[in-house]
């Protein structure tokens, strides 16, 4: 009677009081209404983990709450979600997008700060330019023209409008959405913040591809650790600081006065400046990123990434940027402008920084080295020559483009390095061990060391630069042309070798030419490259399939004075002198099917090697919920003649069953089988003792096998774990979260990984993955001479061990 009378005074008292907003507020407050105490815990909490309620009759799967308590309750709360600034907003609406944005590495990195930038503060698509739409993922040129067109046609209103653009494609268009807006509110006048820390005790990932992946670091403590943080004031600068220690780094600090502070990137950008009919796009001054054309004359990253076209997920921007990446050998400190002005675009820049190098006992240098992680103590101890900061280099350069018309582009480039040491290749004295001096240029396995010998020299003056002592200069041209549903792209590009400026009758080229055909459900690409052996240029980033010295002697690092001079190769950035051409395609020729189409072929311009690959992938969708994938993959190395001993064939399966439940729940298995077979080799197929088959050593092919399943569940919106269990054998690539691995076990393993996600808050998120692989035990054989004829197999004592290994990854993300 009591919980009656007070339940019928509280209705009076706040008949005209404000209700009580269920989803954002208080326990105190919902303790106020007229239920008991525990309804009131259990209503809190159910808000807090389960929430935000959207029907008031959601309450009822609480235990404890009757229909006559939602009766009671109706006229006393609301269901409304709490409001937010409009750059709050967009980001949570979009989070799916941005917490896989956080996670990226590798040569996308540095973009992910203009797409969190025009996220929070998107523009009017009525005043979007070519360059604004070309930094999307999935816009293709002949989207981007198709923008341009529907300006000039009127004013574009709302989504329909946009979407109604003449070759415009459906996937453009879901990719652009989020990115623009529609009204005059101008969101580019506001402030907002964004700030990123990573731990992790793996290697960065490099590139998303099983043919690059991760490097080998000397050592796994301390562990992987970075800051990011931008902050930006309305539409006019914005101002960026980061902290990168790769793993078994040591901190790096300068000196700031009379304080030490970590050493990192800074950047601080003014923005929309207009200086009469010239418009200042963007003003930097610290670190900062270029890129020009396709990547053949520039593009500063220190990763390397396969096939990347710059269409799709690989997206390369024309311009310079503030940059907060892990890119450390090739980023850029120092001032950098990008100005437009009618049918011109440029932009310029000006890099004074200290680079690791390779150096020599005469104190020339022999090649710049990406390392991981920067140290001069390598694998067998101190070296004999640092390369830490050992050359100072002064790069400036600039693009000019313009624009006849909406995709029709033509664009000149230039840069030049200057170095304050003189530039002299001294592979066999410097890199290679004494005793293998004899295997460089000679090895039958090593046929691409004629890549090594191509390698630039140069001893140069300049009046530019009073300590300059060598020099690297590059030109270059580029163009793009859409025409309709076709777009066509082309970057030709010189190395100025013999320092004459207007005379290239000798100087080595690159040539990439790509044409790429769109309608709504099926497109085509193609690439052309064709790289001269000389081309050695250490900012191209353009289109191949390997990394430079593949098959070269770097790849034996048992060869080299000390491992740590293998990252001349599996560090590289830049890609391999080839020629080939590669075609892409994708068609949805039924509801339910989708069909990926690419094939590659090519020579290796070192040794004439001839490669093949070819994937197919086919997703099938006999339901919205249901999806399965099949992904398979042939490769090879083309034999010159049967007794060629490097030639290979690759054949690799994946298939992938998921199962989509409610609330962006998801169950996923997964199978792997994959072979690779090598030439026979006579001495490790024939026993040299008695000359009888099979020996007991070598291997004329490789096979990996792997299944698994994985697990997604999202508690709320705010919170949600995700597994994986997997056994395999042998060579294996995942997506594991937001981590590209690539790991290898020679005997049955199990590989069991769990991350989980929460956002706290608006503006906070964290995520933590831990990752365990463990082998079987392993047992190496020795093949005794004394009983050959026998064919025993002894088991050599302490041998025997126990593969096992854990790393963990910690991720935290504020923004508003």
């Amino acid at each position: 009677m009591r919980l009656i009378l007070s339940s019928l005074f509280f209705v009076l008292s706040t008949g005209f009081a404000q209700k009580i907003p269920l989803n954002y507020t208080s326990f105190e407050e919902i303790q106020s209404l007229p239920i008991t105490f525990e309804q009131a815990e259990d209503i809190y909490d159910y808000v807090m983990f389960q929430g935000p309620v959207i029907s008031i009759y959601d309450l009822l799967d609480i235990p404890g709450i009757q229909p006559s308590t939602i009766q009671l309750l109706k006229p006393l709360i609301t269901l409304e979600k709490q409001t937010a600034t409009k750059q709050t907003s967009r980001l949570q609406d979009s989070y799916r997008k941005v917490e896989n944005w956080t996670s990226t590495e590798g040569a996308n990195e540095g973009l992910i700060e203009v797409w969190l930038d025009r996220l929070a503060e998107p523009i009017n698509v009525n005043k979007a330019t070519y360059d604004d739409l070309m930094s999307l993922q999935n816009v293709s040129p002949v989207d981007a023209v198709a923008v341009l067109n529907r300006q000039k046609e009127g004013s574009i209103n709302y989504p329909k409008a946009l979407r109604g653009a003449t070759n415009l494609s459906y996937w453009g268009y879901k990719n652009m959405m989020d990115f623009f807006t529609y009204g005059e509110e101008d969101l580019t006048k506001t402030s907002h913040f964004w700030y990123n820390a990573t731990y992790k005790t793996v290697p960065s990932t490099t590139s998303f591809d099983e043919e690059v992946g991760t490097t080998t670091p000397l050592s796994g403590h301390p562990g992987n650790l970075q800051h990011k943080m931008s902050y930006t004031s309305g539409s006019f600068w914005k101002f960026g600081y980061a902290y990168h220690r790769q793993m078994g780094e040591q901190n790096r600090y300068v000196d700031f006065g009379p304080l030490n502070i970590p050493e990192g990137k800074y950047a601080l950008t003014l923005r929309n400046l207009s200086l009469g009919k010239i418009n200042i796009n963007r003003l930097i001054v610290g670190n900062f990123s270029a890129t020009m054309g396709q990547g053949v004359v520039f593009e500063s990253t220190d990763f390397f990434a396969p096939r990347r076209s710059g269409y799709g997920w690989s997206r390369r921007v024309v311009g310079v940027f503030p940059d907060l990446s892990q890119s450390f050998e090739y980023a850029l400190r120092g001032v950098a402008v990008q100005a437009s002005s009618g049918k011109l675009n440029a932009f310029g820049f000006v890099s004074m920084r200290p680079r690791d190098a390779v150096m020599n006992l005469d104190s020339t240098f022999s090649s710049l080295i990406t390392l991981y992680p920067r140290t001069d103590i390598g694998f067998n101890g101190a070296l004999l020559y640092p390369m830490m900061n050992q050359v100072n280099e002064l790069t400036f350069g600039g693009n000019l483009r313009i624009m006849f018309t909406p995709g029709m582009i033509l664009g000149f480039s230039s840069y030049e390095s200057l170095y304050d040491r003189e530039l002299s290749p001294q592979i066999a004295r410097t890199v290679i061990e004494t005793s293998a001096e004899g295997k460089y240029l000679t090895s039958i396995g090593n046929t691409a060391d004629t890549e090594i010998e191509a390698m630039y020299a140069s001893s140069a003056e300049s009046p530019l630069w009073d300590d300059a002592l060598a020099m690297r200069r590059v030109f270059g041209m580029d163009f793009t042309a859409v025409i309709k549903n076709l777009a066509l792209q082309g970057e030709y590009g010189i190395l100025d070798k013999d320092g004459i400026i207007g005379n290239f009758s000798t100087d080595p080229r690159a040539l990439v030419f790509s044409a790429y055909l769109q309608f709504n459900s099926l497109n085509f690409l193609i690439v052309y490259r064709d790289y001269d052996l000389d081309y050695d240029n250490p900012y191209q980033r353009s289109f191949s399939n390997y990394q430079r010295y593949k098959g070269t002697i770097f790849e034996d690092t048992f060869y080299l004075e000390d491992p740590i001079y293998g990252f001349l190769y599996s560090a590289a950035a830049q890609p391999q002198s080839e020629r080939g051409v590669y075609f892409s395609s994708r068609y949805q020729f039924h509801r339910q099917f989708v069909v990926s189409t690419d094939f590659d072929t090519w020579t290796r311009t070192a040794d004439n090697a001839r490669y093949y690959r070819s994937v197919v992938k086919l997703q099938f969708r006999p339901v919205f919920n249901y999806r399965f994938n099949i992904r398979q993959k042939w490769q090879m190395r083309a034999a010159y003649n049967e007794m060629d001993p490097s030639t290979f064939y690759s054949r690799e399966t994946i298939i992938r069953a998921q199962l989509r439940l409610s609330r962006y729940d998801n169950l996923e298995l997964l199978y792997v089988n994959s072979t690779v077979d090598f030439t026979n080799r006579r001495r490790l197929t024939i026993d040299p003792v008695t000359g009888r088959a099979p020996a007991l050593v070598g291997s004329a092919g490789v096979g990996s096998e792997a299944i698994g399943f994985k697990v997604t569940h999202n508690f709320t919106d705010r919170l949600k774990i995700m597994s994986q269990a997997m056994i395999y054998n042998g060579f294996i690539w995942n997506f594991e979260d937001t981590d590209f691995r690539v790991f290898d076990s020679p005997t049955d393993a199990l590989r069991w990984w769990v991350s989980i996600f929460s956002r706290l808050g608006d503006n906070w998120a964290v995520r933590v993955k831990w990752t365990v692989d463990t082998g079987l035990p392993v047992t190496n054989y020795a093949f005794a001479p004394e009983n050959a004829t026998a064919y025993v197999r002894e088991n050599m004592d302490g041998l025997t061990g126990l593969s096992e290994s854990s790393d963990i990854r910690i991720q935290v993300d504020y923004a508003f």
